[in-house]
């Protein structure tokens, strides 16, 4: 299938997770609702991969050095993410946390070019221009933006 297909839907389920989580996290501390969500993600992420045969003892032990570190720093660096994503919800609006959030498009493409040699075209640049403007029209008051260039 078309990967772009599987994007589409992983942002679906993206988005429903955020609005179940706002109204979760009425009365809740949002540390507890983050670790929550973390268990029931885990048993869903690891009973995928062991229903498809992807998760094994022999594949764990392939992998090299390198790649548990790396793929340990992917964990931490999402649990962090979330962390202070469901801490600013919890206190924030979700429109204006969410689009905030969403700002890590530009930062990972700037981050994939100083890291990793890859390269923007100029439509693409664009895009992540439009992303960046989007972002801070959509989050911060029009009578702020406004008083910036007063």
């Amino acid at each position: 299938m078309n990967p772009l297909f599987f994007a589409l839907v992983g942002a679906f389920f993206a988005s429903i997770g955020t609005i179940f989580a706002k109204y979760g996290l009425k009365g809740i501390d949002s540390n507890l609702l983050t670790s929550i969500r973390g268990i029931v993600m885990a048993i869903i992420v690891t009973g995928a991969a062991l229903l498809i045969g992807k998760l094994d003892w022999q594949a764990m032990h392939s992998l090299s050095g390198k790649q548990w570190t790396y793929i340990i720093l992917s964990g931490a660096g999402g649990a962090l993410s979330w962390l202070f994503f469901y801490y600013a919800l919890s206190n924030g609006p979700v429109l204006g946390v969410t689009v905030i959030d969403k700002l890590s498009i530009v930062i990972t493409a700037l981050l994939a070019i100083l890291l990793l040699g890859e390269k923007l075209t100029l439509s693409s640049s664009f895009g992540l221009f439009l992303v960046a403007i989007g972002s801070v029209l959509v989050a911060v008051p029009f009578d702020k933006i406004i008083s910036i260039f007063k």
